[in-house]
């Protein structure tokens, strides 16, 4: 059975940054980092998410016009999904995912590199379930 963790490790002013790590079982299969927006409790749009264990399903976005992980049950919130982006200012709530954190538009925060390489990625990994679970670590009031 496969199942992701996302741990929280780093909380700046506008955005979260993790690491990603895919279980098949007990042995992690892929990891990569993951860019989030900053903790404001779980407000819809500006925020992350809350801490906690969550159910996901592989469905049509419409918003990004192709098939995504969405999280399901996140409490006042609705559409989380895993989805390409390489700026904090690209989400609205969701994780985006990559293989290297680098400042590439010189703002003072870190990007994401290959995010849709990354996501693909993911995609193949998990291709031809429906159902997965998602374990987070870290809402940003903490420090890991």
């Amino acid at each position: 059975m496969i199942e992701f963790a996302l741990i929280r490790r780093s909380y700046e002013e506008k955005q979260t940054l993790g690491t990603l790590l895919i279980f098949d079982d007990v042995k992690v299969i892929y990891k990569c980092l993951t860019l989030e927006l900053a903790w404001k409790d779980n407000q819809s749009n500006i925020s992350c998410i809350p801490t906690g264990r969550y159910n996901m399903k592989w469905e049509h976005s419409s918003a990004f016009h192709r098939k995504l992980w969405e999280l399901k049950q996140v409490p006042n919130r609705s559409e989380i999904k895993f989805h390409v982006a390489n700026y904090y200012h690209e989400l609205k709530g969701c994780i985006a995912v990559g293989d290297m954190y680098l400042d590439s538009n010189g703002d003072g925060f870190r990007d994401l590199r290959n995010s849709k390489n990354t996501l693909d990625k993911i995609h193949a990994l998990t291709n031809g379930l429906t159902e997965c679970k998602l374990w987070v670590y870290g809402d940003g009031r903490d420090t890991i």
